[in-house]
């Protein structure tokens, strides 16, 4: 039987009228695009270059480490997926488009062990802290310019991302003496999920490896990931799992909670009652 399925363009998303606040695409002289690896920052960009039309030599792709730098031996390499950097080397050679990878001075485990603290849903500073803040830091050095930043949130995923404006300035925007305009558009903000997954089908580019053990590309020990999913990683990496249950010993805080109360890694994922093989 013949398939009738319609394939969409990226066209297709595009927003029907950008904001008003915004300048018209074509002035901005360069657009950054979080990249965590993920579908939806894949999908942002593919929206960037096939809907929006902007030049890829306007584009730059940036990812945020959480993990700190990779070549300083004193921080673990705990949190990020040890496949992020190949795979981010593919869409940067796949798209044409450079991708810059930026960190903080502190990585996340450090972050966690000074506030005695896991990240939770209520204070995300693994968002804030490692991601947000890095960017934020690193786009100061551009001085007269207008930049255009887009980011993959989308309302599908949660009441708190749909409440949240599709513009803003962002935190670094600093028009006076500076003379750096910093707007800040989640240009898939209405995609769902299936559609996502198919626009990057439909341009053949291939998803992060994580997606076959996780529903999500964050980190590999995400606060938000399942009882299954973690079994998964932990299984996966067994080392690196026995070290962030010590974790927990060490600062006296689980990284999970259910019901208001709080579970150890090892209770929540139910170790004892996991088959060895």
């Amino acid at each position: 039987m013949k398939d009738w399925k319609i394939k969409r363009s990226a066209e297709d998303y595009v927003l029907p009228v950008l904001p008003s606040e915004m300048l018209p695409l074509h002035e901005y002289d360069e657009v950054h695009v979080n990249v965590s690896g993920g579908a939806d920052s894949v999908a942002t960009v593919l929206i960037a270059i096939h809907g929006y039309h902007i030049p890829k030599d306007k584009i730059k792709m940036v990812h945020m480490r959480v993990d700190g730098d990779p070549n300083d031996k004193s921080k673990r390499q705990l949190f990020d997926w040890p496949q992020t950097d190949e795979y981010l080397e593919y869409l940067s050679k796949t798209l044409e488009i450079p991708m810059i990878v930026i960190w903080g001075d502190m990585s996340l485990e450090e972050r966690i062990r000074d506030r005695g603290m896991f990240p939770d849903s209520k204070c995300r500073f693994c968002t804030s802290y490692m991601k947000r803040d890095v960017y934020a830091k690193w786009v100061r050095q551009f001085d007269d310019c207008k930049i255009l930043l887009l980011t993959g949130e989308r309302s599908e995923e949660s009441t708190e991302r749909a409440a949240k404006n599709v513009f803003q300035l962002h935190t670094s925007h600093a028009v006076g003496r500076k003379n750096r305009v910093v707007h800040w558009l989640k240009p898939i903000k209405d995609m769902l999920k299936s559609q996502v997954r198919q626009l990057a089908a439909d341009h053949d580019i291939e998803l992060h490896p994580c997606y076959e053990w996780v529903s999500r590309c964050s980190c590999k020990f995400c606060i938000f990931n399942t009882c299954s999913e973690l079994q998964q990683t932990s299984k996966l990496y067994p080392e690196d799992w026995e070290y962030l249950k010590q974790m927990e010993q060490d600062i006296g805080h689980t990284m999970k909670s259910k019901d208001g109360k709080s579970h150890s890694l090892s209770a929540f994922i139910k170790e004892d009652q996991l088959p060895l093989f």
